[in-house]
């Protein structure tokens, strides 16, 4: 089973856990505030959008939104009838065929295979417009562990690794945070 399939499987209850969680809002609030007000921005695995869209919606950001799930997707439908979401892996999505100021992906890269990681990296640089950010969680260390979601297996390929995948990318990275849960951040801008 892969993530979508499992998200999916798993949605009420996740969508039961994440609307109660404020846990990464206060980084995300932050990053909201490097783009400027009205930038088109994607968010990879959006789920319900609760608490992330609802942030990047208050700070004034155009989104777009993809998830797997299409209860989730029905989720955020109901919740924000007027972003377009697209119903598909992000290894699958076009991305609505177009570029951003910003990309988002939060609880999602680790989930994905070492290949699907590094090309999705690849793909958000491809989507981005020059200065785009990208912010997306992942853990510093290196290591596997079970998704407390999902129980999928997750595999962290470590800070040197991803910010290596940046570069090649075209990215710099312009920050790294955590948040009150102990998830770690990267925050990289692509370089014009």
């Amino acid at each position: 089973m892969d993530a979508a399939s499992s998200y999916e499987f798993h949605a009420r209850d996740f969508l039961c856990g994440r609307d109660k969680s404020l846990i990464g809002a206060q980084v995300v609030e932050r990053w909201s505030r490097t783009l400027r007000r009205s930038a088109s921005v994607i968010e990879l695995a959006c789920g319900g959008g609760y608490p992330i869209t609802k942030i990047l919606v208050a700070a004034g950001l155009q989104l777009w939104a993809v998830d797997g799930s299409p209860t989730l997707v029905a989720e955020f439908n109901s919740r924000f009838p007027t972003i377009p979401v697209q119903c598909a892996r992000v290894q699958e999505s076009d991305f609505f065929g177009r570029e951003y100021d910003g990309a988002i992906a939060i609880g999602l890269l680790f989930l994905l295979s070492e290949s699907d990681q590094a090309a999705l990296i690849s793909r958000v640089s491809e989507i981005l417009v020059p200065g785009g950010r990208f912010l997306f969680t992942a853990p510093i260390e290196i290591g596997t562990w079970t998704d407390m979601n999902t129980g999928l297996g997750c595999r962290s390929l470590g800070r040197d690794s991803y910010e290596g995948l940046l570069k090649v990318a075209g990215f710099r990275v312009v920050g790294t945070h955590t948040d009150k849960g102990a998830n770690n951040y990267y925050d990289a801008e692509k370089v014009e």
